[in-house]
């Protein structure tokens, strides 16, 4: 199965096409250099950069797949040339997977109605999907090879942490779950085993999820055996059992750069500075670390930051740019695994899954790594660097799910974005 995938939900105009859930090509055309001189991404420039660029990322994505596309080099006309690549390249596509939501909505748009006129014009089926779950399934991409080959344990936890959403979403495969999903936040320690620790099974991680909000479950369709290797024995269900109440993590990072005056985006700007710095630089709040809760929050860490510094000349700043950074980011990053961790506990996974923009941040990731160490479990992050951030391959995993499970849009004409896309 051939899918060409589309993803506009933020800055980055985004195309990839797939072999089933291998990536034949993954092109990001980003659009930093439009928003750093604002200090964040301003709606209608990102909508204008979609437009004008579109047309082009999806020719290149169709183009670095190798198919056998001819008869353009001798156009002049750029235009032509990337119609005609279009043209030649559709023919190769099975099915077309576009972003619906959450995001911002005129970006989404762009996608959405690109995504529309090529599966009419060319009659193809359509998939929408979250972006949520695209980041979740970037970490059982593979590469022209099929490697790497992963396997997942249920029940399972996955961190999601980026600029636009901070969550924690368990996944597991216990029936009873279904009609009980709020049963694991209330059910004693010593009970929890006979709702987590049945019925568990190995498989490919090939299942799909539906769009997510907290606390909410959904039983997915019935399960096609060609799904994986030894087929699927139950259906997955999946809830969101933590997430940011205010600023997500990346978001605190980048405002956390603003505020130092270090420009956007922000957040690789304090991983490099980190570096060298000292992470207890400053004395700064461990948000809600006194309740037994798994929401985040970050806009009091942000908030105590931005006052412990506000009132330093310029040269004092400047001095400790270093420590300032590695300060914010240890709390912050503090802050996500005393959360995940606690996760841990209270629902003994037997698999982790990381991923969002954050998770391109070496360090977090290192963390990561030493906590499944910690708790004796394997943990799943994407491979490449460019499979954390935003990324059209994730948005095509998802929808070689959804095909599989024939999860099509019925009236194409009908479909539209949506920018806070939830369970449904």
């Amino acid at each position: 199965m051939k899918i060409l995938a589309i993803e506009t939900s933020c800055d980055d105009t985004c195309a990839a096409v797939l072999d089933n859930d291998k990536i034949l090509s993954n092109i990001i055309s980003s659009q930093t250099d439009l928003h750093s001189k604002w200090g964040g991404v301003v709606p209608d420039i990102a909508k204008r950069a979609h437009t004008e660029r579109i047309d082009a990322v999806i020719a290149e994505a169709l183009l670095r797949s190798k198919f056998l596309i001819s008869n353009f080099q001798f156009l002049k006309n750029k235009e032509e040339k990337v119609n005609k690549i279009i043209e030649e390249g559709m023919k190769e596509i099975d099915v077309i997977g576009v972003t619906l939501g959450p995001g911002l909505a005129i970006a989404l748009g762009i996608g959405v109605n690109k995504a529309k006129e090529l599966a009419i014009k060319y009659n193809k089926k359509l998939v929408a999907v979250n972006h949520i779950e695209g980041h979740i399934w970037a970490n059982f991409l593979k590469n022209k090879n099929g490697k790497p080959e992963r396997n997942l344990e249920f029940p399972a936890l996955a961190l999601t942490v980026s600029g636009g959403h901070t969550k924690i979403i368990l996944i597991s495969n216990n029936q009873f779950l279904n009609q009980n999903p709020s049963v694991l936040r209330t059910a004693p320690l010593d009970e929890r085993e006979q709702y987590l620790g049945q019925n568990t099974s190995k498989s490919p991680s090939v299942m799909p999820l539906s769009p997510l909000s907290k606390g909410e479950a959904k039983t997915q369709s019935p399960p096609t055996p060609s799904l994986t290797r030894g087929g699927i024995e139950q259906k997955p269900i999946y809830t969101v059992v933590g997430e940011t109440l205010d600023d997500a993590a990346g978001e605190a990072l980048d405002k956390a750069a603003k505020m130092l005056g270090l420009g956007y985006p922000g957040g690789p700007i304090i991983e490099r500075l980190a570096q060298t710095g000292d992470k207890n630089y400053l004395d700064l709040p461990h948000p809600l670390a006194d309740k037994k809760i798994l929401d985040y929050s970050f806009s009091g860490l942000k908030t105590s930051f931005y006052y412990k510094v506000k009132d330093w000349p310029k040269e004092k700043i400047y001095q400790n740019l270093n420590n300032l950074a590695a300060t914010f980011q240890n709390s912050v990053f503090e802050t996500l695994l005393r959360k995940y961790k606690l996760a841990i506990e209270r629902y003994q996974p037997k698999t982790l899954l990381a991923s969002g923009g954050v998770l391109a941040n070496l360090e977090i990731r290192k963390r990561l790594r030493k906590l499944a160490k910690e708790v004796d479990l394997p943990i799943f992050m994407p491979t490449q660097k460019k499979l954390n951030t935003d990324n059209a391959a994730m948005i095509g995993r998802v929808a070689y799910n959804k095909a599989l499970l024939e999860e099509y849009v019925g009236d194409v004409d009908s479909l539209d974005r949506d920018p806070r896309l939830s369970l449904s």
